[in-house]
Order: structure tokens, then C-alpha cells, then sequence
């Protein structure tokens, strides 16, 4: 009898002992029991050390897509044409969520940038641009689920006017083509990023967000991208192409933040 992996007979002690019998070599039922429990415990760890998919970054890589992955911490990448953002932990993606971005009149910026605080609760005023525009009465919006920032916005770098945050219309994520902000990214699953930006559990996060307080927790600066590839694994792994949204081509974030044509929330 010829040894096979994944054979029945090998993972039985008494099979086992007549099979070494035919070899000249006496095996107590003892050992025999040791020795298949030594073999099982290998094979299984072999099976657990071979790679069961290649890495996020050999896709990237794969379909040449400029996108480098930190390997360590944490990175929020928002890809503004597929109206999508992505939540990466040790380069492995943790999170995926529809989001709703700028128009083409009011885009959001592509700019590389970081997380700095969560609000939680946040009252809004809209800028002057948006009450010139006639869309807005000049007034401070109060927090609660009726506010346009939903339950809490996670702000970025001091200065950068766009946020990341919940909404009072979420039936908007049902469309297809979500360009439709002034500039900052509404988040569906806005209490998801807030639980990865702070190591908190989703519990935590709703009692915060329906509590009746209106603070700021500062953040680590995790890295963010607002970025704009128009060719992107979507969650299968498989390369999706996207409508140009705002008419740039490919375009890889950048900075510093020029002003000019981008879209802005205030709160």
C-alpha cells in the first residue's frame, strides 16, 4: 500500500499499524495514534501556509493600476468615479462602501490627505457658495438624523473643508450615478468607518451618535486618498471600468489642494 494524502486509511491508527507491519516494523497502538495525530497536525499546517489568493497589491499590480499600498496601519482610499470607498488595514481591504461625491460643478478634490478627528453629532451652516446657489437658507442646521452630515463626519486635515460623513437622504445611494454633493463624500456605511478610523465597536458608536452631545474625537493621522482611477478591482477581484465623471482621465491624487472648480461642506 502506497501512502496518499488524504487516504482514510492513513488517519487510522490500526490500518496504520498493519501497514507498517508490511514493512518489518512493529508499532505499538499507542504510538501508532501519536504518530497519526503528528501527520495530521503537518498536513494541516502546510495547507494553512500556502497562499489561498494572491494579495490586493498583486492585483493592483496585475492590472497597472499606480495605486501603493501602506503595509502597515491603516489607509482610506476614496475612488471618487466609482463612487466607492475603500478601508485597508495591513494592505488588505476591510471595508467597502458606496459613497456619494461632488459634481462635475462642484467637485471633490483629489488630494492625498489624513484622517483628524470624528464628529459626532455635528451641527452644519452651508457655505455662501451653496446659499448664493438659492439650494440652502443661511442657517446652522442642529445635529440629529435629519442634519445633511447625518450622525458624524470624520474630518480631515485642518483647512480641507470636505469631510467624510453620513446623510439625511441615504435612499441616494441607491443610484446608479451619485455625483451629487458640493464636494464632500457622503459615507453608507459612515458608522463602519467610524469604528475602524477609531478602534471602537459599533456599539459604542451608535450610542455616541444617538446620544444628545456634539463632540470631537481626535483620530491617528491615518492616511487618506481621494483618488481617480477609472479602472478598479471591484470586490470579486475582477477590473471594472467607470464613466469619467469629471472629464480628467486617470489621474492620480495630488497636492497641495487647488481651490479652483472644487466643492466644499462647512460645519
Amino acid at each position: 500500500m502506497s501512502y496518499k494524502t488524504g487516504s482514510l486509511w492513513w488517519i487510522n491508527p490500526i490500518l496504520f499499524m498493519r501497514w507498517t507491519r508490511g514493512f518489518g516494523i512493529a508499532v505499538t497502538r499507542t504510538l501508532a495514534t501519536l504518530l497519526t495525530l503528528f501527520i495530521l497536525l503537518a498536513s494541516s499546517w502546510q495547507g494553512s501556509a500556502r497562499p489561498t489568493e494572491p494579495a490586493f497589491q498583486n492585483v493592483l499590480d496585475r492590472y497597472g493600476i499606480p495605486l501603493q499600498l501602506p503595509t502597515e496601519g491603516k489607509f482610506i482610499l476614496v475612488n471618487v468615479p466609482a463612487f466607492e470607498l475603500l478601508a485597508f488595514e495591513e494592505g488588505v481591504p476591510v471595508l467597502r462602501s458606496r459613497i456619494i461625491v461632488g459634481t462635475p460643478w462642484n467637485k471633490t478634490p483629489l488630494v492625498t490627505t489624513f484622517v483628524s478627528a470624528v464628529r459626532f453629532r455635528p451641527t452644519w451652516r452651508p457655505t455662501p457658495s451653496m446659499v448664493a446657489s438659492g439650494e440652502y437658507r443661511d442657517y446652522v442646521r442642529p445635529p440629529g438624523p435629519n442634519n445633511p452630515l447625518g450622525l458624524a463626519a470624520v474630518r480631515l486635515a485642518p483647512g480641507l473643508l470636505v469631510y467624510l460623513h453620513g446623510t439625511n437622504q441615504p435612499e441616494l445611494f441607491e443610484l446608479e450615478r451619485r455625483a451629487l454633493s458640493h464636494g464632500c463624500i457622503r459615507v453608507e456605511r459612515w458608522d463602519e468607518l467610524v469604528a475602524f478610523v477609531l478602534d471602537m465597536d459599533l456599539e459604542s458608536v451608535h450610542a455616541y451618535a444617538e446620544g444628545k452631545r456634539t463632540f470631537d474625537i481626535a483620530t491617528n493621522p491615518i492616511p487618506v486618498e481621494l483618488g481617480y482611477y477609472l479602472a478598479f478591482p471591484d470586490a470579486s477581484g475582477k477590473l471594472a471600468r467607470y464613466a469619467d465623471i469629471y472629464g480628467v482621465g486617470d489621474k492620480v491624487s495630488q497636492g497641495p489642494l487647488d481651490p479652483s472648480g472644487v466643492g466644499s461642506c462647512a460645519i
